[in-house]
């Protein structure tokens, strides 16, 4: 007989402090996610310009070319932990700050762009940091079940917080929606706390400087060619696909002619349908070619939201939203899942922060340039034309690369984790 325990993702979750940083992206995710499609509609109704809108995502990814590497080499160096730590306290300070200027009637849109930029700092740091610590806790034998629920919890957010915030903007205003996300803040930051993390092997000799540092990791992801597929792969689509999900106010208002209930059900189906996709991925044991899953993911979501630019049905574009969902559970489980594979250990973070480099100059560049597109052409016409160019776009890399066409060879065989933690240093 089959035991539960047996399942790869349920073994994961029986480690304690995997549990309590998996919950901790829970909680912060479902308030990521809302306070994007309420700081959508804020901007929206304060300048009735969807470039303006745009702008969320410019100032949101602008740090993160030049400073993810940086914060690469932060996750290889210093306590994770602490950092982890640090980078909530700034999510939290900042959401209070800007529920005190909706209080007050003072908030204005260079305000919120300050803030976004703050919270865009920080996460170039999270992200490095928290995905080396998710394989500290899990190990190589099971990280792709590890980051499948990292993925999990990322879509949980998706669905709930557009949800709840659309629910929370039509029945008590931008004021008690800010002070719920407040709330959700202070909430991860305390199970943060909490967490405990194994103690690892100096990634980076102290007499090595900081820019010895940045070479090594930009050298490595440029001579590992599955590690260059994925980077290459992952700016086209950030750069080209994803925002989308920056523009779904402006999609729901203009191009399907609904409210912001129906607006934050539209800007859930993604979510949903990569909660479907990793949970499938999550019980999968023995991948064999991760580069294939990443991929057909990268296509599919690519192919799906081209469509949604010319459909002006509410149910076509939530079908569609949908379907991009579930590949995009092979695309985003996969991306971190190969990186880390196929990178030594005291290189992980590095490789990270490149990833967080690409991804960064994608939002930021594909934000703004939707952006000033919708402007003059129209958000159907926007979003129609990058997608359809990023499909292209891909194909290229795919030839070039061997993605499809080997698995992963993993770079080390660490040793499994200990499930007891160390106590954190005071």
């Amino acid at each position: 007989m089959l035991k539960i325990t047996s399942l790869p993702a349920l073994a994961v979750l029986q480690n304690r402090d995997f549990r309590i940083l998996w919950a901790t992206r829970a909680v912060h995710e479902v308030s990521r996610r809302m306070e994007l499609l309420v700081l959508g509609y804020l901007i929206l109704h304060l300048t009735h310009s969807p470039f303006q809108v745009g702008l969320i995502a410019g100032f949101l990814n602008a740090p993160r070319p030049v400073l993810s590497l940086f914060g690469g080499v932060i996750a290889d160096r210093l306590d994770r932990r602490l950092v982890m730590i640090g980078v909530h306290c700034v999510y939290a300070v900042t959401a209070a700050a800007l529920l005190v200027l909706l209080v007050f009637d003072w908030a204005q849109p260079w305000q919120v762009f300050i803030a976004v930029f703050i919270q865009g700092s920080a996460k170039v740091l999270d992200d490095p940091s928290r995905r080396t610590a998710i394989f500290d806790l899990a190990g190589q034998g099971r990280i792709a079940s590890a980051m499948s629920l990292d993925t999990i919890s990322n879509n949980g957010g998706k669905i709930v917080g557009p949800l709840a915030g659309g629910f929370l903007l039509a029945s008590i205003s931008f004021t008690g929606a800010y002070a719920v996300l407040v709330v959700l803040d202070i909430a991860s930051l305390l199970l943060m706390v909490r967490l405990r993390l194994p103690r690892r092997v100096q990634g980076i000799p102290l007499d090595t400087t900081v820019w010895q540092s940045l070479r090594e990791g930009i050298r490595h992801s440029l001579a590992n060619r599955m590690v260059l597929g994925v980077l290459c792969i992952s700016l086209v689509v950030n750069a080209l696909v994803f925002p989308i999900q920056y523009f779904i106010p402006v999609i729901a208002n203009d191009l399907l002619k609904v409210g912001p209930i129906l607006g934050g059900l539209l800007g859930a189906a993604e979510g949903i349908g990569t909660l479907a996709g990793a949970s499938m991925i999550a019980v999968r044991k023995n991948i064999q070619y991760h580069g294939r899953l990443f991929v057909m993911g990268a296509l599919v979501v690519a192919v799906a939201v081209t469509l949604v630019a010319w459909s002006p049905w509410f149910a076509v574009s939530f079908g569609l939203l949908l379907l991009g969902g579930m590949a995009q559970a092979g695309f985003s489980t996969m991306q971190s899942t190969i990186l880390l594979l196929a990178s030594p250990p005291e290189i992980r973070g590095r490789t990270l922060g490149a990833l967080g480099t690409v991804n960064g100059l994608g939002h930021l560049v594909g934000g703004s340039e939707i952006g000033a597109v919708a402007s003059a052409l129209g958000i159907g016409a926007a979003i129609g034309l990058n997608a359809g160019a990023g499909l292209l776009l891909i194909l290229p890399v795919i030839l070039a690369t061997p993605l499809v066409w080997r698995p992963v060879e993993p770079a080390s065989e660490p040793a499994s984790p200990r499930e007891t933690a160390l106590p954190p240093k005071t």
